[in-house]
């Protein structure tokens, strides 16, 4: 039973249903952590510097909440590596129905696609030692503020400390620009993965996946940019 669960997730359908759903769980993550980042106009800094340290404040919840991000991470990396290899491995006459054009598509999607999540990946272990490990900038270690009489982290002072570099924003904006195309794509496929294959459906779910994917762009993107156009400041 163990070997025919793993030989049918070694598969390709079985591994495109890992990347699917490892995806769909990375995208949750992101909303949530938008909606968190969106704190920074509530109009008061207490707002995300609560929002901070309440989830400080449950350590064992919140590394293993990290950790299982981390492992659904390399899960999806794996996969889809593993099948964009596999397709450029593909001998031609496998697309002899489809044609060059299609093939060169088919090509193209999987390399840009591997190439965006190897850049957000890279700005994901980047952002973390920024903003995360605070290794970046030693001063963000001592951003204190007190809200309630209760002493915590001053993240709202630190992240506009933050992207008021102007090359830190612009990295920023870039995987955001990256994370936006790779959700584009991705999330239409997640349901193609699924046997979602109705054709007025299927362009639901493609324009559903933009508007998702733009609406992650904004929300993220306006941060920095508001920081460097002075409509955040301390």
């Amino acid at each position: 039973m163990i070997s025919q669960i793993k030989t049918m997730l070694l598969s390709s359908i079985g591994r495109k249903w890992i990347v699917a759903i490892s995806g769909l769980l990375m995208i949750g993550f992101v909303v949530v952590h938008m909606t968190g980042n969106l704190q920074m106009y509530a109009g008061t800094p207490d707002k995300i510097n609560l929002y901070a340290h309440l989830l400080h404040s449950y350590p064992i919840i919140l590394w293993a909440f990290r950790l299982g991000l981390i492992g659904v991470t390399a899960l999806h990396i794996w996969g889809t590596i593993s099948l964009a290899r596999e397709n450029r491995r593909a001998k031609p006459r496998q697309y002899a129905v489809t044609g060059r054009t299609s093939r060169l598509k088919v090509t193209w999607t999987s390399v840009t696609m591997v190439i965006s999540g190897t850049v957000i990946l890279g700005f994901v272990v980047f952002h973390l030692l920024h903003f995360t490990g605070q290794v970046v900038d030693k001063s963000y270690a001592s951003m204190e503020t007190t809200v309630g009489g209760v002493a915590m982290h001053d993240v709202y002072r630190m992240v506009i400390k933050g992207f008021s570099n102007p090359w830190i924003s612009g990295f920023y904006l870039l995987a955001m620009a990256l994370l936006f195309s790779h959700l584009r794509h991705g999330a239409a496929s997640v349901f193609q993965t699924f046997g979602l294959r109705d054709r007025q459906l299927v362009q639901v779910i493609e324009v559903g996946a933009w508007i998702l994917a733009m609406a992650l762009f904004v929300g993220f993107g306006s941060i920095p940019v508001g920081v460097m156009l002075g409509l955040i400041r301390p």
